[in-house]
Formats: C-alpha cells, sequence, structure tokens
C-alpha cells in the first residue's frame, strides 16, 4: 500500500497550514478562552505582516510557531493528533 501512496501522480495529503484552539491548548496548556485569545493576536500579526488572516478560531501555524519558539514539526505532530477533534 505505501508503494502505491509513492507512485508518480499520486496526490498525497494536504499539509495543514493553521493551528486551531484545541491544538493551541495542548500546545501551551492553556483554557479555551486564552487559545482563542491568542488565535486572534496571531491573526493580527499576519494582518500586520499584510498576510490574510485566516477565518474565526484557526490562525497560522508558521506564525505561532515563530512567536512561541515552538518547532513546527511538533505543532504538526498535535495537530495530526487533535485531526477530528471540535473546534
Amino acid at each position: 500500500m505505501r508503494t502505491l501512496a509513492m507512485a508518480p501522480g499520486v496526490i498525497s495529503a494536504a499539509v495543514t497550514t493553521y493551528v486551531t484552539a484545541p491544538d493551541v491548548k495542548c500546545l501551551l496548556g492553556c483554557m479555551d478562552n486564552k487559545a482563542y485569545e491568542t488565535i486572534r493576536e496571531i491573526n493580527e500579526i499576519s494582518k500586520k505582516k499584510g498576510l490574510l488572516p485566516y477565518g474565526a478560531g484557526k490562525a497560522s501555524k508558521y506564525i505561532f510557531a515563530e512567536r512561541f519558539g515552538i518547532p513546527v514539526d511538533v505543532i504538526d505532530a498535535v495537530i495530526e493528533q487533535n485531526k477530528g477533534e471540535k473546534v
């Protein structure tokens, strides 16, 4: 099965480029209100950089990683772990 996934022309799964409140809660060890506040702050930083912010409840994982000094691969692991969890 793994060989098929690596075959030419096969599209891989999309990479998630944002964090959600459950991800932020897990990474920072905070409550819901602080997670959403953090997401709003990250989206404000995005606007100041001239980037389009994500919709409500989502923020750029790259700016989040930069802001809190957390490696992106750690954030990716948490995102994968929290997939399917309601925001």
